[in-house]
């Protein structure tokens, strides 16, 4: 009989198998697809300069506030918090993985978002379903309702991880974790009661002014020394392909590990593989499938920056030397590369990005929801959910991520094979 500890050693492996899925689906979408990323530049500045990027009906949101409240999920405390931990546990080269995940998966997001409209369908109200339920359900119903199921929890997972991120940090402050959590918990249960068009106006507010507070933090202390900067894209590059040696606390990674966890992180982040971004999009009032893929696609290259901010941010200052895998190691990073207002900076900057990615997450679970119940009854997703957000925030965070990558794969599973076989059917679609 296989015991709790039997699995927890699986999870290694299990992450490993994932990692190498995430990266050869989105090689092989970029080759049948003629390398989409590369060739969209034009008609991308083209979407965002549009009149109707702004615009909506009763029953949708403009398609850049559904690219907003997309990337305020992707752009939480997974660029903030994850990717320290990436590099505490597999070393400075899990940020050149993050980067060449980035790059393929950019094309398996755009299959994502551009399917998710185009198998997008109408609850009894006209309200829209759309997502990974609904264009698996084009390839085979049981692929849709395993997503669809695990999922709900997945989404729940992330929550929790939102909470904790900002649980943490703010108990270095004094604030008690059960405090944090259940304000957390009261002002997303809010939010999602009032739809998506809150969400969307929220988003469209939070995610420029998030992003741009914690961008100007990071490049002051990145700055501060650029030689010290060209020695740690130096390091990286180096413990991408060699293993990364111990230091300070910092016990050492195989070059396996850091590949394993930079895809993986960024598949967290980027969400590309994992299908979850193409729920928000799916409600976009458009009608061109390729158009709403093609913002997405682009979205992933702003994640990535901040990805990369946060990394070597965390490599400058030296705190991942620590060796200690907690959500916290950014906040210190800020303590000694800006002392005084650093920490002040970090936390309005986590605030903002774990409320916005919580509220996403909790918003595209409950489309999930929606799916099985025809849009009905979601007021009891949302109370789930933010009771999970609750228990994740007085969590360890170790256990909480353990969790999350057994339940993971199996969400990116269906949604890998369903955007193969979709992508092979509609390859001259999405080629144009």
């Amino acid at each position: 009989m296989i015991s709790v500890t039997d699995l927890i050693g699986y999870i290694p492996y299990v992450g490993t198998f994932l990692s190498i899925a995430f990266l050869l689906v989105g090689i092989f979408l970029s080759i049948i697809l003629g390398f989409p990323q590369l060739k969209n530049g034009r008609k991308f500045l083209n979407i965002i300069s549009s009149n109707e990027l702004k615009t909506s009906t009763k029953n949708t949101i403009s398609p850049l506030q559904a690219l907003m409240t997309a990337m305020s999920t992707s752009l939480g405390s997974g660029s903030i918090a994850g990717v320290p931990l990436a590099i505490v546990i597999g070393g400075p080269g899990a940020l050149f993985w993050i980067v060449v995940y980035a790059f393929f998966g950019s094309v398996t997001k755009f299959a994502e978002v551009a399917f998710a409209i185009k198998y997008r369908i109408r609850a009894a109200d006209r309200s829209i379903i759309g997502g990974p339920t609904t264009y698996l359900w084009q390839v085979n119903p049981f692929l849709s309702y395993w997503y669809g199921a695990v999922a709900l929890f997945l989404f729940a997972g992330w929550s929790a991880l939102q909470a904790k991120a900002l649980s943490e940090v703010f108990e270095k402050l004094g604030v008690s974790q059960y405090f944090t959590g259940a304000i957390t918990s009261l002002f997303v249960l809010y939010m999602l009661i009032g739809g998506a068009k809150r969400i969307g106006k929220l988003s469209s507010y939070l995610v420029p002014i998030m992003c741009t507070s914690y961008l100007l933090a990071c490049l002051f202390i990145l700055l501060q020394d650029v030689s010290l900067l060209a020695n740690m894209f130096i390091l990286v590059l180096k413990c991408a392909f060699t293993p990364a040696a111990a230091t300070g606390g910092f016990v050492g990674a195989s070059v396996l590990t850091a590949m394993r966890q930079g895809i993986f992180k960024s598949a967290y982040v980027t969400e590309a593989g994992v299908g979850t971004a193409a729920f928000p999009h799916a409600l976009a009032d458009t009608e061109s499938a390729t158009d709403q893929g093609v913002l997405a696609m682009y979205s992933v290259a702003i994640d990535t920056f901040f990805c990369l901010i946060s990394g070597f941010v965390v490599l400058v200052t030296g705190v991942w030397t620590s060796g200690a895998a907690s959500n916290t190691l950014i906040y210190d990073a800020f303590n000694l590369g800006l002392p005084a207002v650093g920490p002040m900076i970090l936390i309005f900057s986590l605030v903002l990005f774990v409320t916005g990615t919580a509220l996403g997450n909790c918003f595209n679970g409950s489309k999930c929801f929606g799916f099985f119940t025809g849009n009905q009854y979601l007021h009891y997703y949302y109370i789930f959910v933010v009771t999970m957000m609750f228990f994740g925030s007085i969590t360890n965070t170790l256990t909480l991520w353990a969790i999350m990558e057994f339940i993971l794969p199996l969400t990116a599973l269906p949604n890998l094979i369903g955007l193969i076989y979709l992508a092979i059917k509609n390859r001259t679609e999405l080629s144009n």
